[in-house]
């Protein structure tokens, strides 16, 4: 299911757990695809190929480089303030995913995309959460070849 909104850009909301999905033709052009699924297996939270994602006051950890393909990725709201979570195309603006609703404070949520090369900025954009820090660029690299 193709991935609508910019690459990484948090937005107010969240999924509650389950893993989250936003559709939109644009998104299926940038390459970016989400994965829907009612509730996730619990033990899936602590899943050991999962990329974390920790939202702080005021940052987000998680690697700068990911390798393109399927990718899970466990966002853990570490803070005190709701966060959100947005993948913007730097160039245009678009926003090509973003988080269902707000994660709130001591959340875990899984999200699953299917990740394509390039360049991506990744905010959080609650409340002004970005221009204290909550944004980065996130690069996708080419799975070696065989």
């Amino acid at each position: 299911m193709p991935i609508a909104a910019a690459l990484l850009s948090l937005s107010c909301g969240g999924e509650r757990g389950a893993a989250n999905a936003a559709a939109s033709p644009a998104s299926a052009a940038a390459g970016l695809e989400a994965t829907a699924a009612s509730e996730p297996d619990l033990s899936a939270v602590y899943a050991a190929d999962a990329v974390d994602v920790a939202l702080l006051e005021y940052a987000i950890g998680m690697p700068s480089r990911l390798p393109a393909g399927p990718t899970v990725l466990r966002l853990s709201n570490q803070g005190f303030e709701m966060h959100n979570l947005k993948l913007v195309d730097p160039a245009s603006g678009e926003v090509l995913w973003e988080t269902e609703a707000d994660v709130n404070t001591g959340e875990v949520r899984l999200v699953e995309l299917d990740l394509t090369p390039g360049s991506y900025t990744v905010v959080c954009d609650v409340a002004g959460h970005d221009s204290r820090g909550m944004l980065m660029t996130l690069t996708v690299e080419a799975s070696p070849v065989p």
